[in-house]
């Protein structure tokens, strides 16, 4: 399973701010994650949430996988 451009852009945003709100920063609504190219914090927030998003599919593929070989 693949996720469509918008749904993993939107997945990144939602992931990156989650993983700054677990670390005690509070992030607005509005601020895009993505777009910020310089803060060190919001570039490993996203480093993160991709990471996520990549295991996260790579562990339903097989899953899907493992179920037509059934």
């Amino acid at each position: 399973m693949e996720l469509g451009l918008f749904e993993r852009d939107a997945l990144i945003e939602r992931l990156a701010k989650r993983f700054l709100a677990i670390q005690g920063y509070i992030v607005p609504e509005s601020y895009r994650m993505q777009s910020e190219k310089n803060h060190p914090r919001s570039k490993v927030a996203v480093a993160m949430a991709l990471a996520a998003i990549k295991e996260l599919e790579l562990i339903l593929s097989e899953r899907e996988k493992d179920e037509e070989d059934e």
